[in-house]
């Protein structure tokens, strides 16, 4: 390993920080060095973002991504989503790279910064060393996988299931009712019963909404912790602190927009939830049209002020309304009225369906996430710091030089090695033979 050379952009690092606690006050940002005050991991979680995620579900998305500059190092995430459906940063951090110390330290400063709150939960990848530091740091809260790379992990392992599996795959993650999932769980077993084993030994309550121990939301992958990663290809080729500036700035955009977003929103919820409340209630209306015209018997039998039976094609729902229930699974684990309790609260002559919705869904909610503002930081040039501060020494951390021309490009892992091309016909254009074999067309004599 060769010690890094004295650099402009980490002796700047204090300053930076400095200036980062000036213009966020109450802001959690931290810095570990080793004994030789070489550079190992920064954490930063600004205040406008902090302050936000008390207003946005306790769903936290993390994941990492390489950096290219000269020191290498990993870049780390943390994101949620709010009560519109949009990205909603909570705090990123700079570590050496993805191992247990790593995750364990940055998880540590999460929770310092934010807490731990009810019904919480973190989604991710199926890393090992993030699985591990959410059960040392956050004992009581689970930790669930993306649906996305279990996925790609099962078309790694067995390829000839996977197109006829996927839809069942996706459709028993995603599903609200375990009847369902165990009637889809023994075609998969049909099918391929190595899958069925390799999933269940993934544990369903790490993928399958309806039998995770918290509600998850619609927060099934780790693709908003992915998006962010991608926005930032370019920025993580810089220097640490042209990185650190790049994020910022990107957050800040998003930060603006989205309290624009939320601005416009004052009658209705956040706008992916009005359509989800949109669609229930034309399903609600198709349901009744039925009636009319004698598709199949519909109706609601009341058995208290609160509890209501609907039946539907020849099969029974029941609805609380007090409890914001329903026997579908859809209406307690979005929060948001299904077609059956809309149907019900129509019976009740109730005209505001949005009483009934999850609070970070509404539009006050929604206004508060994004209460603070994200300022800009000044220039370089104007940075001004504390003597102590200025004194203080921060080396580049340690790095290995490594033989040959710098890679552009992130090796990728197995699980991610999935796609395979799939020569067509030239005549006919369809899949598995070429024009020398191809049927659909006659040869010509």
């Amino acid at each position: 390993m060769i010690r890094g050379k004295p650099s402009a952009e980490y002796r700047q690092m204090p300053r930076y920080i400095y200036m980062l606690n000036t213009i966020y006050p109450n802001s959690y940002i931290r810095m570990q060095k080793t004994e030789e005050d070489e550079f190992m991991y920064l954490f930063v979680a600004l205040r406008p973002l902090i302050k936000g995620f008390d207003y946005c579900g306790p769903i936290v998305v993390v994941d990492g991504a390489h950096l290219g500059e000269a020191y290498k190092g990993t870049f780390v995430s943390a994101s949620t989503l709010d009560g519109a459906g949009c990205i909603s940063p909570l705090a990123y951090s700079v570590v050496d790279t993805e191992n247990d110390c790593s995750w364990t330290w940055f998880f540590e400063q999460f929770k310092n910064a934010f807490g731990e709150r009810e019904e919480m939960c973190v989604v991710s990848d199926r890393n090992e060393s993030i699985m591990k530091s959410v059960t040392i740091v956050f004992p009581n809260i689970p930790h669930y996988a993306c649906i996305w790379h279990l996925w790609k992990n099962v078309c790694e392992n067995f390829k000839r299931s996977r197109n006829t599996l996927s839809d069942l795959f996706y459709s028993m993650a995603k599903g609200y009712i375990k009847e369902d999932f165990d009637k889809l769980m023994a075609k998969v077993d049909k099918i391929d019963h190595r899958v069925k084993e390799y999933i269940e030994d993934a544990g369903y309550e790490k993928w399958s909404r309806v039998h995770s121990t918290v509600n998850r939301d619609r927060m099934m992958t780790s693709n908003i912790a992915e998006f962010i990663n991608g926005c930032l290809v370019e920025a993580r080729q810089l220097s640490i602190l042209e990185l650190l500036e790049e994020v910022r700035i990107l957050f800040g955009s998003w930060h603006c927009k989205n309290r624009e977003i939320a601005s416009y929103t004052k009658d209705t919820l956040g706008r992916r939830f009005e359509e989800v409340l949109i669609i229930n209630a034309s399903k609600s209306s198709m349901m009744e049209v039925c009636v009319m015209i004698h598709y199949f018997i519909f109706y609601v039998v009341p058995s208290s002020e609160f509890i209501f039976s609907v039946y539907e094609a020849g099969r029974r729902y029941i609805v609380c309304l007090e409890q914001k229930v329903c026997s579908c699974g859809r209406f307690h684990l979005d929060e948001i009225p299904c077609a059956h309790a809309i149907v019900v609260l129509k019976e009740k002559n109730v005209k505001d369906m949005h009483l009934y919705c999850s609070d970070y869904y509404k539009p006050d909610v929604l206004a508060k996430t994004y209460e603070i503002l994200m300022v800009p930081m000044p220039d370089k040039e104007d940075w001004s710091a504390l003597e102590d501060v200025v004194a203080e020494t921060v080396y580049p951390p340690r790095y290995r030089r490594l033989a040959g021309r710098p890679r552009k490009r992130r090796k990728k892992n197995a699980d991610e090695k999935i796609t395979v091309n799939t020569n067509c016909c030239g005549q006919c254009g369809q899949k598995g033979h070429n024009r020398r074999t191809c049927t659909f067309f006659p040869k010509e004599k």
